[in-house]
């Protein structure tokens, strides 16, 4: 080979590699940026919604005992009307992110169990301003009772939803780790090819 195509070669072989090395840095950026905004859509959604459906499960028994010991309290009565929107919000959400997933099942269950304790529920606000002994008594043996079941359900998927998300995140960074290791690996050994040839 003469020496001038040899030297052409050698600088467009450099020049070559950290094009594909640029080009697949730019990819593994692209891929991980949308890897990301999945995880953030879907795995770190569905713990935020579960959190959320715990949080204002308990925003409502606090209303709803404030309505028993005073049932002209407004307030008490409107957080509860707010806790139990927020909930629904919530739910409906949270079911739409998980159709299709492991998780639906489980989600779907808890609509069952969130029936049963807004049952109770507006039971005990009707009965609070009648008899606060019989509105405490039901607070206590059937509210109480049912939101216990429903905090089990939702903190049992909070659990795997918090695993899952774990899961996933270790996945992308991992991927993105190889993406990294791959570029930086076709620099080196194309430098190295090239200073030997």
């Amino acid at each position: 080979m003469r020496f001038s195509s040899r030297l052409i070669f050698c600088s467009a072989a450099p020049a070559a590699l950290f094009v594909f090395a640029l080009l697949s840095s730019q990819w593994g950026l692209t891929r991980t940026q949308s890897d990301f905004n999945d995880y953030l859509k879907n795995n770190q959604a569905v713990v935020a919604q579960l959190q959320e459906l715990y949080a204002q499960g308990l925003q409502s028994g606090q209303a709803l005992r404030n309505i028993v010991m005073d049932p002209s309290d407004k307030q008490a009565v409107q957080n509860l009307g707010n806790a139990r929107q927020a909930y629904d919000a919530a739910y409906a959400d949270l079911r739409q992110r998980v159709q299709g997933t492991a998780m639906e099942a489980a989600v779907g269950d808890m609509q069952a169990l969130r029936q049963a304790q807004s049952a109770a529920q507006d039971k005990i606000v009707q009965l609070a301003g009648e008899d606060y002994d019989t509105a405490a008594a039901a607070l206590k043996n059937e509210e109480t009772p049912a939101w216990r079941t429903l905090r089990e359900a939702v903190l049992q998927e909070l659990k795997a939803a918090r695993a899952a998300a774990e899961a996933s995140h270790k996945d992308h960074r991992d991927r993105a780790q190889r993406i990294v290791m791959a570029a930086t690996a076709a620099v080196w050994n194309g430098g190295r090819w090239v200073l030997n040839t």
